[in-house]
């Protein structure tokens, strides 16, 4: 018995060399985004962020509770905002894709309940669904990869 154990050990690790000699040794590339995508995410993200900078005037209208104002600009140069995030996030690798469109749904849901404040003239309500808008404008703005 004593002299099978050596043969045993020997006889493992020669199986686990030829185990480990004949696998292929490649490893799975992570995706990665082409210069072209690369390229059309930065152009489709600078309409995004055309959209993005015009939020503090949104701000303003809350804060003068000038409610016509309100409904005009989120219907009016906002009213894109929900479909070009979407277009974006379409654009972006599985991982991140699901999570831009899920914070593309969170602004519209936002929006949508300011234009609801201002149609209740409910400061409130609009003041802290504008402060999650941006929360989410900013979240969505870490996953657009940079060139």
């Amino acid at each position: 018995m004593s002299l099978f154990r050596p043969l045993i050990s020997l006889l493992l690790v020669l199986v686990s060399v030829l185990v480990v000699s004949c696998g292929d040794g490649s490893q799975v590339k992570a995706p990665t985004y082409s210069a072209a995508q690369l390229t059309q995410i930065q152009a489709t993200s600078k309409n995004v962020k055309t959209l993005t900078d015009r939020m503090p005037e949104l701000a303003i209208f809350i804060q003068e509770r000038d409610w016509n104002n309100v409904k005009s600009f989120i219907h009016g140069p906002l009213g894109e905002i929900r479909t070009r995030m979407s277009g974006l996030s379409r654009e972006l690798l599985p991982g991140s894709k699901e999570q831009a469109l899920k914070i593309s749904k969170e602004v519209f849901e936002h929006l949508n309940k300011i234009d609801a404040a201002a149609g209740n003239n409910d400061y409130k309500l609009a003041i802290r669904n504008y402060g999650e808008a941006l929360k989410d404008l900013a979240s969505f703005e870490k996953l657009i990869p940079q060139a």
